[in-house]
């Protein structure tokens, strides 16, 4: 009975720890242009819009490793990141010339 009733207030505990306040928005701070961002989705495959994006061919694509990397849709085609093999026996970059 006792380890029920201990289960129950961690249980109740830990479900009211992720009904706390809303954190206030983050402002950008003009010192935080020189960290590294999660690389987004592109807008466009070209090259020098998204930097790091290319167009592919198709949907996807097959590393050496066998492994099938998916692409994302957009207005230009299929973009992928150019060295979305690099960890996966290569090629090391994925952009067709």
């Amino acid at each position: 009975m006792r380890r029920q009733t201990l289960i129950l207030a961690f249980s109740v505990g830990m479900w009211l720890t992720g009904c706390g306040p809303d954190a206030a928005p983050m402002t950008e701070d003009p010192a935080t242009d020189d960290r590294v961002h999660a690389m987004a989705p592109p807008n466009s495959c070209d090259e020098s819009v998204d930097t790091g994006w290319c167009r592919v061919y198709s949907s996807r694509v097959a590393c050496n490793s066998g492994i099938e990397m998916y692409a994302i849709w957009t207005p230009d085609g299929w973009c992928i990141p150019s060295d979305v093999c690099k960890y996966n026996q290569g090629p090391e970059l994925m952009c067709p010339q």
